[in-house]
């Protein structure tokens, strides 16, 4: 999705002095709206509120946005530009560090991710979606895409799940659904009665069974003499 993708009104422009201007001013209200959606929530967050983070006048906020829904659809391919490239930038090379320990990081560099302010926002909005159709279709791209990106970033991490899409899939989708889930239970001051700190480590160990089942299950490769 476009990060400034045009919700709001269509306006001819006058050179590119006055296209940058409009660009810059657009990035400051999405901006101001991740931010507002991440310290206020998504209740709290309204047009006056973002007008006034991002500095400007109620007018001329809906210059380039005319209502909530106008800025609430902008904003969302806006923060997803932003994750997906937050999310290739986690991705790591392997390194000399045994898998369990590897899985380890990467689990733990997913749940910063997690509290990263546009990871808060896509939260905020995601549950919004739940009753709002237009936003619904976007959310369920925005989840697809990230998705993608996701089991793209493991495997780059891993190149040992290499050929076994389906043990990596199983392995990122628990990841996924077990930091989530943890961290809507943090943003929502419910605190698992576990623990985080010990089921990110029950996750480590999840995967590494996956992975070492998978890995028994492979076929052993022939000898030369077994070939011949």
């Amino acid at each position: 999705m476009d990060a400034l993708v045009r919700t709001g009104r269509v306006r001819s422009r006058e050179g590119t002095r006055q296209a940058e201007k409009s660009d810059h001013t657009r990035r400051q209200i999405l901006d101001a709206a991740i931010e507002c959606l991440a310290v206020r929530g998504f209740n709290s967050t309204t047009m006056t509120v973002i007008a006034k983070t991002a500095g400007l006048s109620r007018g001329a906020m809906q210059y380039h946005f005319e209502t909530m829904t106008d800025v609430l659809r902008a904003t969302l391919a806006y923060i997803q530009q932003i994750r997906l490239t937050l999310l290739r930038k986690s991705a790591t090379r392997p390194g000399n560090d045994a898998v369990e320990e590897r899985f380890a990081i990467r689990i733990e560099r997913m749940w910063r991710f997690l509290f990263e302010p546009v990871s808060i926002a896509f939260f905020e909005i995601a549950v919004a979606s739940r009753t709002d159709p237009s936003l619904a279709a976007l959310m369920e791209q925005a989840h697809q895409s990230f998705w993608d990106e996701w089991v793209a970033a493991a495997l780059a991490s891993f190149p040992e799940w290499e050929g076994r899409q389906a043990d990596l899939e199983l392995a990122c989708g628990l990841a996924q659904t077990l930091l989530e889930g943890l961290v809507a239970q943090e943003l929502t001051h419910r605190s698992s009665a576990v623990g985080a700190e010990k089921l990110k480590a029950y996750l480590v160990d999840c995967v590494r069974e996956i992975f070492d089942r998978g890995q028994a299950e492979q076929p052993a490769p022939r000898s030369a003499e077994t070939a011949a």
